[in-house]
């Protein structure tokens, strides 16, 4: 199959309807993309990926196992329980000792709501490899979809210990603990983020607004006015701004550059919705009334 690092606009789209018509290295093409390119489209796996493994097993070489292993994702996703149970049988056959194994059959009990026996698998598979990140993430996600907060909490915060590094588990327990009210916890865990991304939009903006959320005006400023910095039209630093020179009007009171500042980023905000249509109407009249 070959391999596709860039796509072309149209260039999947060319690739699904190649694979309609049934041979085998047109839907090889498809599958390679989906899975290089990140493309979640489960039915589409199950469906082409089946009528492979169907009809065309020996034609598939070494690919025969990691279509196995892509039908098997794509049929818990969907519910195709047949497919799922078939492909997971097919790789205990020929991996039996394999880890990346182990792991789908953890996927798999879970898909079946049988996340005791789930835990109990990536348990032990974190026992005999406790470097295997994959694995403690994916019981950290089970003990969140299972509602388990403080259970998923405590697995982050352990985890961390040993990868602190790990931008993706910090903003899954800065999100933990915004669902769970403890936004000082949540703060800390985007000040890690920003030390690791000082440059990241989105961090800055999120910490900005927890800063706001609670009570502390003066730092959340400084954020989204970094944020607005980085990117002058950006709509939510601007507006976050507003918020907060409203929260400060009565300190700012005898303070010209802080005036300066709020009528800047009015202003600013006026020039993006002034011809945008009906929206745009409603905030410029807010911006006109409420706040000018």
């Amino acid at each position: 199959a070959a391999c596709i690092d860039a796509m072309e606009p149209g260039e999947y789209d060319a690739l699904v309807s190649r694979a309609r018509s049934g041979s085998s290295s047109a839907i090889m093409d498809l599958l390679q993309a989906m899975r290089s390119q990140k493309i979640r489209q489960p039915e589409l796996v199950v469906l082409h990926g089946g009528r492979l493994l169907k009809g065309s097993q020996r034609k598939l070489g070494n690919d025969l196992w990691t279509i196995l292993e892509q039908v098997f994702l794509a049929a818990v996703e969907v519910g195709a329980d047949e497919w799922r149970d078939y492909c997971i049988i097919q790789l205990t056959k020929q991996f039996p000792s394999s880890v990346r194994v182990e792991r789908l059959k953890g996927i798999q009990q879970e898909s079946m709501k049988r996340y005791s026996e789930a835990k109990k698998i990536y348990e032990k598979i974190i026992a005999d490899k406790p470097e295997d990140t994959v694995t403690k993430k994916r019981l950290i996600a089970m003990l969140k979809q299972c509602g388990k907060t403080t259970e998923a909490i405590e697995a982050i915060n352990e985890y961390l210990k040993t990868f602190s590094t790990d931008q993706e588990v910090w903003h899954e327990l800065a999100e933990l603990y915004i669902e769970a009210g403890s936004l000082q916890r949540a703060l800390y865990c985007f000040e890690e983020l920003i030390l690791v991304n000082p440059r990241s939009l989105y961090h800055i903006l999120t910490h900005a607004e927890l800063l706001y959320s609670t009570g502390d005006f003066e730092l959340s400023r400084k954020y989204y006015s970094l944020a607005a910095y980085l990117d002058g039209a950006c709509l939510r630093a601007l507006w976050g701004l507003v918020a907060v020179n409203a929260a400060l009007a009565e300190k700012d009171k005898s303070n010209e550059k802080m005036e300066q500042l709020n009528g800047f980023t009015i202003q600013r905000l006026k020039s993006a919705y002034s011809d945008v249509g009906s929206h745009g109407k409603v905030a410029l009249a807010l911006l006109e009334n409420g706040l000018s």
